[in-house]
């Protein structure tokens, strides 16, 4: 396998919409229910936790760009293979492979279930599945620039539904929020790990990265994304936290749909209904990107076709979505998808980043070596 990927200039994306990218497969199918898995650990101080994971996920990304200013047209594919080795590298990038599309199965069936909960409980999940996944077809073999342009559409046909929020703070009660500080550092540290499935998406840059333009401009147009991710993530928060109880919240399962119910329009009655509607929207890109990093995998690995290779990613998704899953077994996979985040995005990018740095200065120290004996 080639470590570089020569990209031709009429398949590449602006730094802009990288950022737009990052933001757009981070804001997904978990701001839809984290509050309470959050609450459950921090109580009424979940907004800090928030704060916290921001402040991590800020960090976690600037060692993903500087491990990818190190191999500039390689993608997380090609680094581990230089780095590890053939077999070894194989492995882990296999080990990713299998994560990105865990993460495009759990948000495809997390959508399903939302939309068979409030909208269309008949609705048979062979249908939407399909609908879905022919959708996110139709596009990812158009290219990064063709996902990219729908991301942007995505975002802009979506932004306004922050404004919803005014409805719920009409009922505040600001004193749900005091005292401040009052949970240790560690139930602090447990929403913060909490969040973890919330707060992935940034880790397809490790895919991306070689498809960007103006290399030099991906950290502050990424950083800014996951900025604004992460203040819509803290509004939402707080805005839950200052209308539910911590009882109520913790009998509520997407407390961000239930805080719709307060939306009044004269000539609509149930706002949430539309919200769930446009949520698809929102979610293709998510689906989109990681099945997309996935199949460029398989092609990078094994030289596959890549729509040979969604249509093997597509079919087993297809097929592991029709599995009727309780609500019970649903949180028990996004317990195990946020575990498995944790180590796959928030702690082997620092690991990597130490053996780039590692077998760069090896690789400058025999050069060294070989000078001074010629």
């Amino acid at each position: 396998m080639n470590i570089n990927i020569d990209v031709s200039k009429g398949n590449t994306i602006s730094a802009y919409l990288a950022g737009l990218l990052v933001h757009g497969t981070q804001l997904g199918m978990g701001i839809l229910g984290f509050q309470r898995i959050i609450a459950k650990e921090a109580g009424h101080d979940a907004w800090i936790s928030v704060i916290l994971a921001g402040l991590v996920t800020h960090l976690t990304l600037w060692i993903i760009i500087k491990t990818m200013q190190k191999y500039p047209s390689a993608d997380i594919y090609g680094i581990q293979d230089d780095v590890f080795g053939r077999r070894l590298g194989t492995a882990v990038s296999i080990i990713f492979i299998i994560y990105f599309i865990l993460t495009a199965g759990i948000i495809l069936r997390s959508y399903i279930e939302v939309v068979q909960t409030w909208v269309f409980p008949n609705l048979p999940t062979w249908i939407l599945a399909g609908i879905i996944l022919f959708l996110a077809y139709y596009t990812i073999v158009g290219g990064i620039r063709v996902i990219a342009g729908y991301t942007f559409f995505s975002i802009i046909a979506t932004a306004w539904l922050v404004f919803d929020l005014y409805f719920p703070l009409e009922f505040a009660r600001w004193e749900y929020l005091f005292p401040i500080m009052d949970t240790s550092f560690e139930n602090l540290f447990r929403g913060m790990m909490a969040m973890s499935l919330t707060s992935v998406g940034f880790e397809v840059l490790y895919v991306v990265y070689p498809y960007v333009q103006n290399k030099d401009r991906v950290n502050k147009s990424a950083q800014l994304a996951v900025l604004v991710t992460y203040l819509i993530y803290l509004l939402v928060m707080i805005v839950t936290l200052v209308f539910f109880s911590q009882g109520q919240l913790m009998r509520t399962i997407w407390a961000t749909l239930n805080l719709q119910k307060m939306v009044y329009l004269p000539i609509l009655e149930r706002f949430e209904l539309v919200v769930i509607s446009l949520w698809l929207i929102v979610i293709l890109p998510n689906i989109m990107l990681y099945l997309w990093c996935s199949a460029r995998g398989l092609k990078r690995l094994f030289c596959f076709n890549l729509r040979s290779s969604l249509y093997w990613i597509l079919s087993v998704i297809y097929l592991a979505s029709l599995t009727m899953l309780s609500r019970q077994q649903m949180n028990w996979l996004y317990t195990v998808h946020g575990k498995i985040s944790i180590w796959v995005v928030y702690l082997y990018p620092y690991f990597l980043y130490v053996m780039v740095l590692l077998k760069q200065r090896t690789q400058r120290a025999k050069s060294k070596s070989k000078g001074e004996s010629a």
